[in-house]
């Protein structure tokens, strides 16, 4: 998951809990000094006292309103320099004072900070959506005389003035004052409903270590019974993901599974319910009949229609294969429960690992010997480097916010230095629980260097009595494209324009690239430079592999099934009026689009975060999916590793950022206008089965 947008909307409150940046000094010239950059980078802080970082905001938020004051006060005629250059410095301004809050609010292990971060982040949003709303600025913007500009400044101007209307800077002045109330709920909503769901990690409790049959020896070394001779299992990845996929107990699994979907209910229902009435409001008030079409105004899909039949055709055309895959696992099931008739939620990923054991000689257990967390971890950055001529070398010396995290400087061939990433990857208290990459810092050229942070919930070594962290084939798969955003963010930071740099494409391209490198991951050669067994140092067999990537086509239809069913939940919270019955809601949602009925007792919306956050676009991972597997296409044709094949992505795909629409990006780099049939195709293919 990425957490991005266009410029101006990716600071103003109710379109997304923002993107993390490091915070310095911006000047207000058009700098092209590398000294600059360098100084910059060096200056970041990383870590501070909550006081301060209520300071860095406060002068961040002088020095944007003191731009914004020299764009209005300009007598003459509109220019390039004297409106255009003054605007992309505020956007870094309060990108920085965002983004450190941003930062702080989700990791910050301190509750003072988390606190402060919040708060200041409610000063960051009310001048952003004023911002937003300045009449004075939109028309300065339309007036500037761009007869000299190039095709990306352009676009970029094209972009802001859309956004500018669509925060409603042309509406009257009663109608402009309510969307700031809005704003301001609608944030300080969403952030409640995020606190809320990170603190609340709930377990369950087990009587013996015969409750932990099935699960791995390192996982059962980790879960010794507590004082009260119990053994506790939580919500938190780490423990929930294996427990669901290995332990043998379904009453187990279903008791932890409840635990999970019902994390931070009822009260996050609430929230949701108010959140939803709020971005219905907001977009009455700007003309629009839902917050639907609002949202999809600006996408690629251009309207909540084209959502709505996009979700529908992914569906019909995983129906059949979604019916293969369930009749597989119900076969599963059966061999333990001969009377057997349906498989639930809480069970397809348990009995779907014992399909890929029993069906395609694949057993996941096994292959997690040769994923040990630092040799993957360094094995992505050794892909990286073959595939797009980078070289990654750590930083030390650094105060981060916590010591787990590690810094790293990634330079390119030349010597030029490309940016730098942080990296916070294993949980703690009050952490975000998922996985997602934070674009930290957007890059200018001449003027500030783009930094990233990945921020996900791995297995941890220092936990470990043995100091050896295991990870799942899945973990190596999201750690990879989490990455994959990283590696976006950081090569779009050399733009001109703050406007065009980092993942600010439309919304559901931005998930495109990182899927794309989970291919990699298919490929025995790539695999076997980093996949080890971390005892003998031996390779991941090339059958292994083998197994792995005919596994890999077992699930796909139910997965696609399951996932229409969440886009659909995404999109119909928000394409109606309230009030009404979510609960309701999504039963009828799941039983429609899954493969697997709802569950009695599971309230998903209380911790299905993507509601906030994305509101009605979680159709964009399944769009960006089609794209992702075209893009693939020509790999396929030119070979997985050909490196001159990759370095065209990079250089049309992903270092162009957003100065272009993202149509014409895959365009360049296909050479064709992009298309559905190679995710048909490819979800219609047939596993087949080796056991």
């Amino acid at each position: 998951m990425s957490r991005t947008s266009s410029a101006l909307r990716r600071l103003a409150a109710g379109a997304v809990l923002s993107s993390l940046a490091l915070g310095c000094q911006v000047p207000t010239a058009h700098a092209q000094d590398g000294d600059l950059v360098a100084a910059n980078l060096a200056a970041t802080p990383l870590d501070r006292a909550p006081g301060q970082l209520t300071a860095d905001v406060a002068e961040h938020l002088a020095n944007a309103q003191a731009l914004r004051e020299q764009i209005l006060s300009v007598d003459g005629a509109r220019t390039i320099e004297n409106t255009l250059r003054p605007l992309d410095r505020i956007y870094l301004e309060v990108d920085a004072a965002d983004n450190d809050c941003g930062l702080f609010e989700e990791v910050h292990p301190y509750d003072a900070m988390r606190e402060a971060a919040s708060a200041a982040r409610q000063d960051i949003s009310a001048f952003a959506t004023d911002l937003s709303l300045d009449r004075g600025v939109y028309d300065a913007i339309a007036a500037v005389d761009l007869s000299g500009a190039d095709d990306g400044l352009r676009y970029a101007v094209e972009k802001e003035l859309l956004d500018y209307r669509l925060a409603g800077v042309d509406k009257d002045d009663a109608t402009r004052k309510r969307i700031v109330e809005l704003n301001d709920e609608i944030l300080k909503l969403s952030q409640d409903y995020q606190q809320r769901l990170a603190a609340d990690v709930r377990s369950i409790a087990l009587d013996s270590v015969d409750d932990l049959a099935g699960l791995p020896d390192d996982y059962i070394a980790k879960h010794k019974p507590d004082a009260d001779g119990k053994i506790h299992i939580d919500t938190t990845y780490p423990d929930y993901i294996p427990f669901q996929r290995y332990a043998k107990s379904g009453a187990a699994r279903k008791a932890l599974y409840l635990e999970y979907q019902n994390r931070a209910y009822p009260d996050n229902v609430t929230t949701l319910e108010k959140l939803i009435a709020a971005r219905y409001e907001k977009a009455q008030l700007l003309g629009f009949p839902d917050f639907a079409a609002y949202i999809t105004a600006d996408k690629m899909i251009g309207s909540e229609e084209a959502a709505a039949a996009f979700i529908d055709k992914v569906a019909d055309v995983a129906r059949a294969p979604a019916k293969r895959d369930y009749a597989m696992l119900l076969a599963a099931k059966r061999r333990d429960q001969p009377d057997a008739t349906q498989v639930t939620d809480y069970e397809k990923t348990y009995y779907g690992d014992l399909v890929k054991q029993q069906q395609f000689d694949f057993d996941s257990q096994s292959a997690r010997p040769y994923f040990e967390f630092s040799a993957v971890q360094q094995g992505i950055f050794d892909l990286t480097s073959k595939l797009f001529g980078v070289r990654i070398v750590p930083v030390e010396g650094l105060v981060l916010w916590h010591p787990d995290v590690t810094a790293w400087d990634m330079f390119d061939a030349d010597g030029s230095q490309v940016g730098r990433f942080y990296l916070d990857l294993h949980p703690r208290d009050n952490k975000y629980g998922h996985a997602a990459c934070f674009p930290y810092r957007n890059g200018v050229e001449g003027v500030q260097l783009p930094q990233a942070t990945l921020v996900c919930n791995f297995p941890d070594p220092k936990k470990a009595e043995d100091g050896v962290a295991l990870m799942d084939f899945g973990d190596v798969n999201t750690f990879l494209h989490e990455f994959g955003h990283l590696l976006h963010h950081l090569f779009a930071g050399h733009q001109e324009w703050a406007m065009n740099a980092g993942i600010s494409n439309e919304w559901d391209f931005v998930e495109a690239p990182s899927q794309l490198l989970e291919e990699w991951l298919l490929d025995t050669e790539t695999l076997q430079s980093f996949a080890k067994h971390y005892q003998t140092g031996e390779p991941i067999p090339a059958e292994m592999v083998e197994r792995i990537r005919a596994s890999s086509e077992f699930g796909k239809g139910i997965d696609a099934s399951h996932q229409a069913f969440y886009a659909a939940v995404s999109l119909h919270c928000y394409d109606r009026a309230p009030p009404f019955d979510t609960d309701a809601l999504v039963t009828q949602l799941q039983d429609r689009y899954s493969a697997f009925k709802h569950v009695d007792g599971a309230h998903m919306q209380a911790s299905f975060g993507h509601l906030v956050g994305y509101s009605a676009i979680y159709y964009t991972y399944k769009w960006s999916e089609v794209i992702a597997k075209d893009l693939f296409s020509k790999f396929e044709q030119d070979g997985v590793l050909n490196v001159d094949t990759a370095r065209l992505y990079r250089e049309k795909v992903l270092e162009p950022g957003s100065s272009k629409p993202a149509a014409e990006l895959v365009k360049d780099f296909l050479g064709r206008d992009y298309s559905f049939e190679a995710y048909r195709r490819w979800l219609e293919r047939a596993p087949e089965p080796r056991g």
